[in-house]
């Protein structure tokens, strides 16, 4: 986030911490935007365009066959509405089964996949594997997201379409067993540098281009651990969190982020959030306790999606919500940005307090499963102080909202500022102690064999890359779960049934692991040997606290 101050036709002048110049630019980016429109109309144009809607398409291609697990797909959405075969918005994939994402504004479209049979990292008409329509509507979708929307691949055909699309330069090292293609990514990685974040306020859809499902991890799911989501601020990324990455237990947490175009629409990202992280449909948790930490305007994006829980059955929960130097009141200065500016950000409209969507966020109570630890930052450094008392960004009448202070479990305030409070050591530290109240579903003796590691040996094609993940990274504790000599979670009892032949093997991972357990006995005995003589036990279980 720049430090520099936004001082142009009064809007915003505090809030944002952008440069006049950036203003200017996008100003006139949204004005030729306009002009093509109008000049030479296309839903591609349209969908930059801020003073119009888009809607989030959320689905799946399922290959029951598994001809396509390995193989790069492209899911590609074309309309006929401006121009014959125009391919409005285009995903990759390795493999099936997970997750797309695409960024298509109001209209008809043709949904293709097609798959690199033939890995020229081109893919042609003779390569469509499964398609299917959809129509786009606020009437349909009043809350502009489209979720489960699933197409069930099949053998190759020609497509209709006239198109030929490449494969982005260097997508095959982007690569997740679990996660959508290129969500793993190092703090480091140019996908969070300052120019992204400033794109996904000032033109979102160009900003979705780059990071189509939102969704991003620091490394390979583990599911014994507790997630944590990460949900930065207005001009704010991954990036932002830093400091207190550096500080937690990796053993015991997997690192989430939601990395979203901030200047977009409110209430229509606490609905995808809804969508990916807590409906347990994208990412079904089973049980685990979800954490969520969010700085800033990210703070009011989350408690509008915990307004959007239906209480169904396989919703995950959030056990913890921590916001940090929020505007849970909104920001009087929206109110200016929208009356004033030269573009007006859809995120501005939401947070002026007298709009609807602050004045309806705590129309409803958080859920009895949800603790609201609610962090407030009071040091303005500003030489020249305008206005109420504040953190030099947000009021602190806003951060301390009286109906959000009423629902919330605790308040704790940091002589900080908006953007210091998350390198602040006393709030990092306040920070941890709330989070070590979140328990994990599995003991600490599991977390112990966990944080032990896995079995290293090397396997063959005969096993999935996932059964091969687990076992690289969970053996010893899966050889001591089958062997009953760790508590289960409910989830695990059919496996250990199997594992010991109890019961036939309903699942691959069954299958491939009773295998595994007869290719290398030495392995197993090696493992239950060390559990006996206490090395597992007693050394890991001091070694997880």
């Amino acid at each position: 986030m720049n430090r520099a101050v936004l001082n142009i036709y009064g809007c915003l002048t505090v809030l944002f911490f952008l440069p006049s110049c950036t203003y200017l630019k996008y100003t006139s980016v949204q004005a030729n935007y306009t002009e093509i429109q109008n000049a030479d109309p296309s839903q591609t144009n349209l969908k930059h365009m801020l003073d119009r809607e888009t809607f989030f398409v959320i689905g799946r291609a399922f290959d029951k066959s598994g001809r396509y697990a390995d193989v790069s797909l492209a899911v590609a959405a074309y309309s006929d509405k401006y121009k014959l075969n125009e391919r409005v918005d285009t995903m990759f994939s390795k493999g099936a089964g997970t997750h797309f994402g695409l960024n298509l504004p109001e209209g008809s479209y043709d949904l293709q996949v097609y798959a690199d049979i033939n890995g020229d990292k081109v893919f042609d008409q003779t390569e469509l594997v499964g398609e299917r329509d959809i129509t786009l509507s606020k009437a349909r979708y009043p809350a502009l997201i489209v979720s489960q929307i699933d197409i069930v691949l099949s053998t190759a055909k020609l497509s209709g379409r006239s198109d030929k699309i490449l494969l982005p330069e260097g997508f095959e090292a982007q690569q997740s067993l679990f996660y959508p293609s290129g969500a793993i990514r190092a703090l480091s990685d140019p996908l969070f540098d300052e120019n992204m974040s400033t794109l996904g306020m000032y033109d979102p859809a160009s900003f979705l281009e780059h990071a189509p499902t939102m969704f991003y991890a620091l490394e390979e799911d583990e599911v014994h651990k507790i997630p944590v989501v990460f949900v930065h601020g207005i001009g704010g990324s991954a990036r932002s969190f830093s400091p207190i990455i550096n500080r937690l237990d990796r053993d015991r947490y997997r690192l989430w982020f939601f990395y979203y175009p901030s200047g977009g629409d409110l209430d229509q990202l606490a609905e995808f959030f809804y969508q990916l992280f807590l409906a347990g449909e994208v990412i079904p948790l089973g049980g685990m306790p979800l954490i969520v930490v969010a700085h800033s305007m990210g703070g009011i994006v989350v408690r509008e999606a915990i307004n959007k829980y239906q209480g169904r059955d396989g919703e995950n929960k959030i056990k913890l919500f921590v916001s940090i130097a929020s505007p849970l009141g909104g920001h009087p200065a929206a109110a200016r940005g929208e009356k004033s500016g030269l573009i007006v950000l859809p995120a501005w409209r939401d947070l002026n307090p007298d709009n609807r969507f602050i004045q309806a966020l705590y129309s409803k109570p958080l859920p009895e499963f949800v603790d609201h630890q609610l962090f407030y930052a009071y040091k303005n450094s500003s030489t020249l102080k305008l206005g109420e008392n504040s953190d030099g960004v947000v009021p602190l009448s806003s951060q301390l909202h009286p109906q959000a202070q009423k629902q919330a479990s605790q308040t704790f305030g940091f002589n900080s500022g908006h953007v210091d409070i998350l390198s602040d050591e006393h709030m990092i530290d306040r920070l941890l102690d709330v989070m070590g109240n979140v328990d994990s579903l599995f003991s600490e003796e599991s977390m112990a064999a966990l944080v032990d590691g896995g079995i290293d040996v090397q396997l063959s094609d005969k096993y999935r890359p996932t059964t091969q993940h687990l076992i690289h990274y969970a053996g010893k504790y899966l050889v001591l779960l089958a062997h009953e000599k760790i508590e289960p979670i409910a989830q695990q009892k059919h496996f250990i049934l199997a594992a010991q032949g109890k019961v036939a093997a309903k699942t691959d991972f069954e299958r491939e692991f009773i295998m595994f357990m007869k290719a290398y006995p030495e392995r197993i005995n090696g493992v239950l040997s060390a559990y006996e003589k206490g090395k597992i036990s007693d050394t890991l279980l001091k070694k997880s606290h």
